[in-house]
């Protein structure tokens, strides 16, 4: 484990947090778009990208990770629809199973990885939402740092931000967006990809201007307090469905974590970074196998599964109750619905989900005014979820 003075140094950061411009939300605006996304470095700066375009509010869920209160957030925006940046295994199809079943309109945009999420989003918001670049910003899409600088220029810049690494062919996609000037971000994690793309621009003899982004020890401690959150969230789910093999693999990546933060102390900045870097990769695979016993643990247990639609049911109804709506009949039954449990009546347990289900939905759609009023209220001018 960190030491008790670099554990409270990270945990002063977290509310630190990196730059953002959020969407707004408002009754009186009509139409509200929220989009959700991970906290995959990636696929939250695509997000930031189109919130500063186009005013849609952020939610944000822990990559892998499915969360009820994060589908009780975007209820309480009242949205009109909700976008789903990243693939399913960042942004779990629990989800859009949620959204659907309160008859939000959800619309996935995800590919294969980063990159294929990256093109995708660009291609269907100038569609969507009639962008237009005026260049582009080329960086590693595994740079997280480098990542933050690019999104800030290319918001500056009205261009089109663009994930590459080695095998990406520049030249195709400079002729795909019909652009002949770009910038490219780097840190010295990211100057191979980055020679790469170099090399590339000059053969199509387009212009481009190179921005370095220094690794500073406050980055670094940044990027660890996500990687905390995400050890503690996965040994949380291993605790949960008794795997000794994720516990090992927490175990593991904290080993990590103090070789990390030994290179930060002695002033080596890249040289922690990197392994950071290295270690939001590692609790992405982490948390996609933490998901899956989840889920097997769900499957195989009926009390588990009715317990976690307790949860779900308990946050979409606190949303529906800060709105001034009536839900004591739902209330009334969501304590029938304990009692079966309790009781080990789980088939009339079931029932008694499907029914509150039903009553939620009905209760959400008549009060949907209601809700983007109290939203209003509670958000503001727009949210983010750390």
């Amino acid at each position: 484990m960190l030491g008790k003075k670099v554990a409270a140094i990270l945990f002063g950061l977290l509310m630190l947090g990196m730059p953002l411009t959020v969407g707004s939300v408002s009754a009186a605006e009509g139409s509200v778009t929220v989009i959700l996304v991970s906290d995959n470095a990636a696929d939250k700066a695509i997000a930031e990208y189109l919130s500063n375009e186009t005013g849609a509010v952020i939610v944000t869920t822990t990559w892998g990770v499915y969360d009820p209160n994060v589908t009780a957030e975007i209820m309480s925006y009242a949205p009109d629809e909700v976008i789903i940046i990243g693939g399913p295994d960042a942004v779990v199809d629990e989800y859009v199973a949620d959204l659907e079943e309160l008859n939000i309109t959800v619309e996935r945009w995800g590919g294969q990885n980063r990159y294929e999420t990256n093109l995708m989003v660009m291609e269907r918001a100038k569609v969507k939402f009639k962008l237009e670049f005026n260049n582009s910003v080329f960086v590693a899409g595994n740079d997280t740092l480098a990542i933050q600088n690019a999104l800030q220029l290319a918001v500056q810049n009205g261009a089109v931000m663009v994930y590459v690494n080695k095998s990406t062919n520049v030249t195709k996609l400079m002729e795909k967006f019909e652009i002949k000037e770009a910038a490219m971000v780097k840190t010295q994690a990211s100057e191979r990809v980055m020679e790469h793309v170099r090399e590339q621009l000059h053969e199509c003899n387009c212009t481009a201007m190179e921005v370095q982004a220094n690794v500073t020890k406050e980055t670094v401690l940044q990027l660890m307090v996500q990687v905390q959150e995400r050890l503690k969230t996965i040994e949380k789910m291993a605790n949960e469905t008794n795997s000794t093999a994720l516990m090992e693999q927490v175990r593991v990546m904290e080993m990590t974590m103090e070789k990390a933060n030994g290179a930060l102390q002695a002033g080596n900045y890249t040289e922690a970074y990197q392994m950071v870097l290295e270690l939001q990769v590692r609790t992405e695979f982490s948390l996609k196998a933490a998901n899956g016993e989840m889920r097997m643990a769900i499957k195989n247990g009926e009390k588990a599964a009715l317990e976690r639609e307790i949860g779900k049911l308990e946050a979409q109804i606190s949303v529906m109750e800060k709105a001034g709506i009536d839900v004591s009949a739902i209330n009334a039954l969501m304590e029938q619905l304990k009692v079966a449990i309790q009781n080990g009546q789980y088939d009339e347990a079931r029932g008694l989900v499907n029914q509150i289900t039903a009553m939620i939905k009905e209760a959400y759609q008549k009060g949907r005014q209601d809700i983007k009023n109290s939203a209003q209220k509670t958000h503001g001018m727009g949210s983010s979820r750390p």
